[in-house]
């Protein structure tokens, strides 16, 4: 039986082992997606560049607060509305820091505004203003480059709080012009590192978990 939710590890296969799922009772997701975890759980991220290197290793002690005066490079604002269960407490500082290099993305929180950065440079790539209630968090204005479209920013804000500030596993949003399995297991592992775990062509803001009877 497949486990679903928690990371695969990291014995590397013989081959990787990539299967699509329709919605059918192995999936528990209401997206079709592929299973990528042999790649992403398997393949290690380094870099042969010094600077690169004390770069990430700089950031890992960062409080993150560099980021409140970053710039985000031909910005545009576009307004969401992704709500997430909170018991009501504030948020300051680190939410999640990349442990390893096969990791991609930290994130931080100050002055009611979510920043997610690239783990390796510190470049600041979103910025997700939020407001607290005393049962959710509900993110309304996202920050973003206007080389990504609206939807990507939404789908990857989505995906980067589910699976790395909540620990919840969930597909993330993959572009059409990726065909083949291996061409998507490596462009999900560029981009999310070995938190990258299903994949779908889908929208994945409305992903929920599919009860089993």
């Amino acid at each position: 039986m497949l486990n679903w939710f928690k990371k695969k590890k990291k014995d590397t296969p013989k081959k990787y082992e990539f299967r699509w799922y329709g919605i059918e009772p192995e999936n528990p997701f209401n997206k079709k997606i592929l299973d990528i975890r042999s790649y992403t759980g398997t393949t290690l991220a380094f870099t042969t560049e010094k600077k690169i290197a004390e770069k990430y290793n700089e950031l890992r002690y960062s409080n993150g607060e560099y980021l409140i005066k970053a710039t985000i490079e031909n910005k545009k604002t576009s307004d969401f509305d992704l709500v997430y269960p909170h018991n009501g407490d504030t948020l300051r500082g680190n939410i999640f820091r990349a442990d390893s290099m096969d990791c991609k993305w930290d994130i931080y929180c100050f002055e009611n505004t979510f920043f997610f950065s690239k783990s390796w440079g510190g470049e600041l790539i979103y910025k997700a203003k939020f407001k607290i209630t005393p049962t959710s968090i509900q993110i309304y204005q996202i920050d973003h480059s206007s080389d990504v479209d609206q939807n990507t920013a939404a789908n990857d804000i989505h995906y980067l709080i589910k699976t790395h500030a909540l620990d919840q596993p969930i597909p993330h949003n993959i572009p059409e012009y990726l065909k083949t399995d291996l061409e998507i297991a490596n462009w999900s592992f560029i981009k999310f590192g070995n938190r990258a775990y299903y994949a779908t062509y889908e929208d994945v803001t409305n992903t929920t978990v599919v009860s089993k009877k």
